[in-house]
């Protein structure tokens, strides 16, 4: 929200500069995002009157003109003739600068000059020549009360320069977002006086509004208040200078006098308004115009203001007339009500709505207003009538019209005086500081609440209708603390013992498997919670898949079943910026429903794509690509890392869901704690990805439950270590676990590793069998192990090779 340091000042004593009212706004809770300083209008442009005209002796279209300025005379040279002797002008001093012409960078600078050989002290002005809009064929001439030697900005109500604010207004306070809620906050801190603008009307035609406007509320519990007014016989045209000036200075574009009169308002004191053209609300069957405040018809079809058809739906509000709707409540106006040039009579109307249906409407149609920006936060109810007697006012004075008798207010109930309980003695005990009883009290009272009594060291206060955000008694312990200055409570050092939370040690677990997983050259990517169905559907049966009953977007209507679809959707987007190489994971929560409901575990998933490293310029030149094994030796390792042991990979034998091949991880080869694989080739067509995927998720909460968190110290070997190699054919089903955990049965002495060093199909090989070639190493801690030691040990893995998984020992 923007607001004017000009406008603002209307209503308070500012005693600051504009930085340091940036900063005591910052200390009362408002953030001020930027600070821009306009520098006065029009400097050097004064009112001047005519005194004489006569013909220039050397050009036949030129007059010679005495003009006063206020501070003497002055002889002018000029060439218009669209005035005479005795008419105000705007008179540009010398050494004073017009805006630049259009095309043109630099201003136009008035000098002291000949003119025809007369000298011409300055120049009188045309709208053209000054920017204003309503150009003539001549001077602008001005009105006969203007003030000779006035400045010409003053006359136009653009007094000087001027600062303008733009501030984020937090969503529980919402009567900070208008120049009046600013004030009484600046009022409140300096102890200054609070002057609000006048909404006293004038005498009233003897027609009342009640003959002429009758006001339903079908809908009382999202509209309980609805108050109308009817001027009648405006004067729909440009707003003056100072109504325009002050809406564009804080963003809004001037539309006419009415409207803007609306905008004005709502940027004064935060109620939006809307302005009806009465001739274009329908009738009732005795003639009256009548405004029905209902639910849209499910599928109503509805043009507002902006030209755009929107489809509701029975959960919005609209305003309507006896025969069709003629306004989005809240939000925006109907085109088929709008005010126009040939308007005469105008339909007030100033209303309160509840924010959750103003909110909900306004985001599924995607229609955001400062009018609904407002309501959406909750307007205050009390200040219906007098926003609507401060716009009548307004646009008598801009607009012209006589103003009908009385006001139509159709209100449902009557909303209830809020009350707190404060203890002077509990404001010291939560801000840690003595702050006197009587500050307190003054504080609280400055900011609009009302003392009502109390007895026993507690003091009942009243709250006033705008500040909706004040509940329970911290709430003004916080007002207290806001005016006294948060900067003036003394830093302490921390009081009492260091706490100690479960969640402590989980967070350290977490942390470490971010540190072990970035230290495996993995980075880390936070996807959304909410994911689309369609997603979903990869991951789990559509049973256990957790829809939203109210989705903000059917990409974000299902509550994610796993972090694999998030981290596909990371992958989509590098690959998507020509970043191929990508090594993600992720630690989060995912929610999968079942018979005993939604079931929330947290897990840790990883995605890798792309080269393995790329090739160097000694090397073969050839890139390698990732491929599973890269995938199941980070897994293993991380394992490791974290201490869990005994995780047994088994292979699937059907793809599924994501899948296009995968292994399951089981603890113990019982417990499943997750899964590894490639990415099947539908998967990747959905979410447009190319090459080789592979992905792993699993249970992190299973995962750090069953670890072992003890470390043990093992001394680098002494002595050294010998190696013996096994070369085995075997079946093509035999998996390399199936061979460690038969090397492992012949429990060999003194065997310290098993690694794997060739894998070879082909010529020599039976089909159907694979080739595997192992480097066996064998030590002892004490000493030097001999030949026959090792031979005899190696002999016995051999043998049970052959008998466990029937190998054929190749030479």
């Amino acid at each position: 929200m923007k607001i004017s340091l000009n406008w603002l000042k209307k209503y308070v004593e500012v005693p600051w500069n504009a930085a340091e009212l940036a900063d005591r706004l910052t200390m009362l809770g408002v953030e001020v995002e930027g600070v821009q300083t306009l520098t006065a209008e029009f400097e050097g442009i004064v009112v001047a009157e005519v005194l004489t005209r006569d013909k220039h002796p050397n050009a036949d279209k030129l007059s010679l003109c005495r003009v006063r300025d206020g501070a003497g005379e002055r002889q002018i040279v000029c060439g218009a003739q669209n005035f005479k002797a005795g008419d105000k002008v705007p008179l540009i001093l010398p050494g004073s600068a017009l805006p630049p012409k259009p095309g043109e960078k630099e201003p136009f600078v008035i000098k002291i000059g000949k003119i025809r050989g007369v000298e011409s002290q300055g120049m009188m002005c045309s709208p053209q020549e000054l920017g204003l809009p309503n150009a003539v064929d001549g001077l602008l001439i001005l009105k006969g009360n203007a003030v000779v030697g006035q400045s010409f900005a003053e006359y136009l109500g653009r007094s000087g320069g001027d600062v303008i604010y733009d501030l984020e207004i937090t969503p529980n306070r919402p009567d900070l977002n208008s120049h009046l809620g600013i004030a009484r906050e600046i009022a409140a801190l300096t102890g200054g006086s609070l002057r609000m603008p006048s909404t006293a009307l004038p005498p009233a035609a003897e027609d009342r509004v009640e003959n002429r406007v009758a006001v339903r509320l079908d809908a009382p519990e999202l509209c309980p208040r609805y108050t109308a007014r009817v001027i009648r016989g405006v004067k729909v045209g440009p707003s003056p200078e100072w109504l325009r000036v002050a809406l564009e200075r804080v963003g809004l574009r001037s539309i006419n006098n009415v409207v803007d009169v609306t905008n004005y308002v709502l940027m004064e004191m935060g109620h939006p308004l809307h302005a009806f053209d009465l001739r274009l609300v329908g009738n009732d069957s005795s003639g009256q115009a009548t405004v029905v405040v209902r639910r849209a018809g499910e599928g109503e079809a509805f043009v507002t203001l902006d030209g755009q058809r929107r489809v509701l739906d029975a959960e919005m509000v609209v305003i309507a007339d006896s025969h069709r709707a003629i306004a989005l409540a809240g939000v925006m106006g109907g085109l088929n009500s709008e005010i126009q040039a040939d308007t005469r009579d105008v339909l007030i109307e100033s209303a309160w709505f509840l924010p959750s249906a103003i909110r909900r409407a306004s985001k599924r149609l995607g229609l955001r207003t400062d009018a609904s920006y407002r309501f959406e936060r909750s307007a205050d109810l009390e200040a219906c009538d007098e926003a609507s007697r401060r716009c009548a006012q307004l646009i008598l004075e801009t607009a012209g019209g006589v103003l009908l008798e009385g006001c139509v207010d159709a209100r449902h109930g009557r909303s209830e005086v809020k009350r707190i309980g404060l203890r002077p003695q509990r404001v010291a005990q939560v801000l840690g500081v003595e702050i006197p009883e009587s500050e307190v009290q003054e504080s609280l009272v400055r900011l609009g609440l009302k003392p009502v009594g109390g007895s026993g060291g507690l003091r009942e206060l009243e709250v006033p209708s705008w500040r909706v955000d004040l509940k329970e008694e911290i709430d003004l312990i916080e007002e207290v603390v806001r005016l006294h200055g948060v900067d003036r409570i003394p830093a302490t050092p921390p009081r009492g013992a260091v706490g100690d939370n479960p969640f402590d040690a989980r967070f350290d677990e977490l942390d470490e498997a971010r540190r072990l997983l970035t230290g495996l050259g993995l980075h880390e990517a936070q996807g959304q919670t909410l994911i689309a169905s369609e997603s979903a559907s990869y991951c789990v049966e559509e049973t256990r898949r957790v829809g939203l009953a109210h989705p903000l977007s059917s990409d974000m209507d299902a509550l994610r079943p796993s972090l694999l679809p998030g981290l596909l959707d990371s992958l989509k987007h590098n690959q998507s910026r020509r970043e191929s190489d990508v090594r993600l994971f992720e630690i989060g929560r995912v929610f999968v429903g079942g018979t005993a409901g939604v079931q929330e575990e947290r897990r840790v998933a990883m995605v890798l794509s792309g080269l393995r490293e790329r090739g160097f310029w000694q090397g073969s030149g050839r890139d390698e690509t990732l491929d599973v094994f890269d995938l199941k030796g980070v897994v293993e390792e991380f394992l490791e890392g974290l201490g869990v042991k005994g995780v047994v990979l088994t292979k699937r034998a059907e793809a599924a869901g994501l899948w296009a091949e995968s292994a399951a991880l089981a603890l113990g080869g019982k417990l499943p704690v997750g899964e590894l694989g490639q990415l099947s080739p539908q998967a990747a067509r959905r979410w447009d990805l190319k090459g080789a995927i592979f992905l792993a998720e699993m249970n992190l909460d299973l995962l750090l439950a069953r670890r072992q968190q003890g470390r043990s110290f093992k001394p680098l070997p002494l002595f050294p270590g010998i190696r013996r190699d096994a070369a085995l054919v075997v079946a093509e089903s035999i998996t390399h676990e199936a061979i460690v955990a038969a090397i492992k049965q012949a429990k060999p002495a003194h065997l310290e590793s098993v690694e794997i060093f060739d894998v070879f199909r082909g010529r020599g090989i039976p089909e159907d069998h694979k080739s595997l070639a192992y480097a066996l190493r064998y030590r002892h801690a004490e000493r030097t192990l001999t030949d026959a030691e090792v031979n005899e040990a190696h002999e016995k893995v051999l043998a049970k090779l052959k008998e466990a998984v029937q190998a054929v020992i190749r030479a």
